[in-house]
Formats: C-alpha cells, sequence, structure tokens
C-alpha cells in the first residue's frame, strides 16, 4: 500500500469504478478552487461517494473507499465554471478526513487490488450474465446492446463488468468495495441476474440514478 498525504477529494453521489470515464461540471467556488490546484499539480484526486448529505453547499458523510480519478479533459466557461473529463484510476482508503478549508482534503492509502482465488472461473459466469442483463434492458429500453470489452486482466475486467449494472449507490459502492477481483465478479453475477429478472417481470425502475452525469 502507498500512502498519499493530503489528496484533494470531491464527493459525490456517483461511484466512480477504475478505468470507467466521467464527466463532470465544476462550479462551486470551492471546488473550482480544487480543481485549480489538481491542474497545477498532477490532476489526480480523490472521488467517493456521498453516504448523507449533498454536493452543493455544505458537509457530506462520505464512504471510507473511494476511485483516484484523473483528469483527461478541461473546458474553461467564461463564468470559471469548467466541464471536465476523468477517469478512474487505482482505489484508495479514507484514512483522515481533514478540515474543508477551503475544500475536502483528507489522507489516504492506495489499495493493492488482488485478484482472489480462481477469478478465471468466475468471469465466465459474470460476463454471461452482464450479456443477459445488457440484452434485457436493450429489448425493455428500446436501446442497442453494447457488450463491454473486457482486458485480460480479471482485476480489471471485474470493474468493467460491474460498471455496466445500472444501479443504486449502496449496490454500487458494495462491487466498488469488494475485497479482490474474485468477489467482485461473484457479486456482479449475482447482481446481474437479480435485475435481468426485475425487468423482465416489471421493467425499468422510474428514477434510478445512472451515474452517468454528476454535477457539483
Amino acid at each position: 500500500m502507498i500512502q498519499r498525504m493530503d489528496t484533494p477529494l470531491f464527493p459525490l453521489h456517483v461511484v466512480l469504478f477504475p478505468g470507467s470515464a466521467m464527466p463532470l461540471h465544476v462550479f462551486e467556488p470551492r471546488y473550482r478552487a480544487l480543481m485549480e490546484r489538481v491542474l497545477s499539480d498532477d490532476r489526480r484526486f480523490g472521488v467517493l461517494a456521498i453516504r448523507r448529505g449533498r454536493e452543493v453547499g455544505g458537509y457530506a458523510d462520505t464512504f471510507r473507499i473511494g476511485t483516484i480519478a484523473v483528469v483527461e479533459q478541461v473546458q474553461r466557461a467564461p463564468d470559471g465554471s469548467m466541464a471536465i473529463i476523468v477517469t478512474g484510476h487505482e482505489r484508495f482508503a479514507l484514512d483522515v478526513r481533514l478540515p474543508d478549508d477551503p475544500y475536502p482534503i483528507g489522507e489516504v492509502t492506495i489499495l493493492d487490488e488482488q485478484p482472489g482465488e480462481h477469478p478465471s472461473k468466475e468471469l465466465p459466469s459474470a460476463r454471461a450474465a452482464v450479456n443477459r442483463y445488457l440484452s434485457v434492458s436493450a429489448r425493455v429500453h428500446g436501446d442497442d446492446v453494447v457488450a463491454p470489452t473486457l482486458p485480460d486482466d480479471a482485476v480489471a475486467s471485474s470493474f468493467a463488468l460491474a460498471s455496466t449494472l445500472t444501479l443504486d449507490l449502496p449496490e454500487r459502492q458494495r462491487l466498488l468495495e469488494a475485497p479482490d477481483a474474485a468477489n467482485r465478479l461473484k457479486l456482479v453475477a449475482e447482481l446481474a441476474k437479480r435485475e435481468a429478472l426485475l425487468l423482465e417481470a416489471v421493467g425499468p425502475s422510474v428514477g434510478r440514478p445512472t451515474d452517468a452525469v454528476s454535477l457539483n
């Protein structure tokens, strides 16, 4: 594990998985200040899902496990706001939440990613369950099926499959927090099968967040 001290934190109503891209609209003054620091440094900051609280205008209680985001693209607006695109990299654990002055900040530990026991045995069932879920979702919503292209690495594949599922935030956080790839793939298969059955039985949930875009 690698210790990273004094890491800027961006609490969001979103779970960012390693390997996934995410757009952000940064307009609140404290997060604009955070982003100026990030852009002048290594373009890295921590994304943590909010457990209780709001993204804008106050303190937000977050989960402890998050993902380091790296800024890939920035588009500045005349009013000082920014439209950015980030990609998720390694996971981290928040050790100490420091005072939000002027923006959230904390001491974090980068987590070692473990494959777990026999992830290659879990991968086919997880992939099949996700492909069926995507097929049912496409039929229900009238969309095209887009099956994820999986990398060779089991850990990266587990995150790629997890990111395809449209789930409530706590369940996405469960997937992020899984201790290793094998356990994450088991959970992906379980949730994908459940969601496919629900879609077939009752149709899409109304108002369920997709984690596609977050406004700070």
